[in-house]
């Protein structure tokens, strides 16, 4: 199965989420992330929806179904090449031995360190899935408590390059 990230933009309304959570239910598409929130300003609500479908013709249509509801205003499908992120909290109970090679990888994957006391740490990062993915796997051998993960989220890279949008002039000052 292939996974896939659709990001939604509809319009306000109570009864939206469950529509576009009740689009979903066929048993061959499995839902592995659904962010819903609601951007500042114009009341929209923004949806990621991370789906794992059997083939091309499934998210095909998944998408033309999503299209045809009243509310939903754009279905975007992020590409692989996109812009992905994923957060990851650890929480960890290394032994004195673990705490130096744990303080490296923090540093090195620049994590941040959420909480430090006599029980463990708690560890976040905030990167691309297979980033996340490696620093998990190298924090392992050092006394993994729990791993918490968030939704995928993402947007589309963009067609044209920002280069070509004319820089405004600089400006001198002078000192007084």
């Amino acid at each position: 199965m292939s996974e896939h990230l659709l990001a939604v933009t509809a319009s306000p309304g109570r009864h939206v989420p469950a529509r576009i959570a009740g689009l979903v239910l066929p048993s061959d598409i499995e839902v592995s992330g659904l962010q819903f929130s609601r951007p500042p300003g114009p009341k929209l609500w923004w949806i990621q929806m991370t789906v794992r479908v059997p083939c091309q013709e499934r998210l095909e249509l998944l998408v033309k179904r999503l299209n045809r509801l009243v509310e939903v205003l754009r279905v975007v499908c992020v590409e692989p090449d996109g812009h992905l992120r994923q957060s990851v909290y650890v929480r960890l109970r290394p032994d004195a031995g673990s705490l130096a090679p744990v303080g490296e990888l923090t540093r090195w994957f620049r994590a941040e360190i959420l909480e430090l006391n006599k029980d463990g740490l708690v560890l976040h990062l905030a990167a691309a899935p297979d980033r996340c993915a490696a620093f998990v796997s190298l924090l392992r051998p050092h006394g993994i408590v729990e791993v918490t993960t968030t939704a995928l989220s993402g947007f589309r890279v963009a067609k044209k390059t920002i280069s070509h949008v004319p820089r405004p002039a600089a400006r001198e000052f002078s000192q007084r």
